[in-house]
């Protein structure tokens, strides 16, 4: 299989399991969605689909636990701003002269 098919597959995979998630009217979250990932595992006959689902799991996973990192160090950010919050950055302007 080279990389487009692997990735075609990969897509598929989830959006199956997405379709599951949307006909049982059940939460839709990663956790879910991995749920959903191991049934259809579990359930599937196809040595290389369940290798390729193993693989979507594995990458969900990945995706959540780097995402839940990100939180965590931005949440650590903020403890150090105090209660503000920078939408714009640290930039100071370019001149002291007002332009409106």
């Amino acid at each position: 299989m080279n990389r487009s098919e692997i990735e075609q597959l990969t897509d598929e995979i989830i959006g199956e399991a997405v379709l599951t998630l949307l006909k049982s009217h059940g939460p839709i979250n990663t956790q879910a969605l991995i749920v959903a990932l191991g049934n259809m595992e579990a359930n599937e006959g196809d040595s290389q689909r369940r290798e390729a689902i193993k693989g979507v799991i594995a990458e969900v996973n990945n995706m959540s636990s780097r995402r839940g990192k990100k939180a965590q160090k931005a949440d650590s950010n903020a403890e150090q701003r105090g209660n503000v919050l920078q939408l714009f950055g640290n930039r100071q302007p370019d001149s002291a002269k007002k332009m409106h």
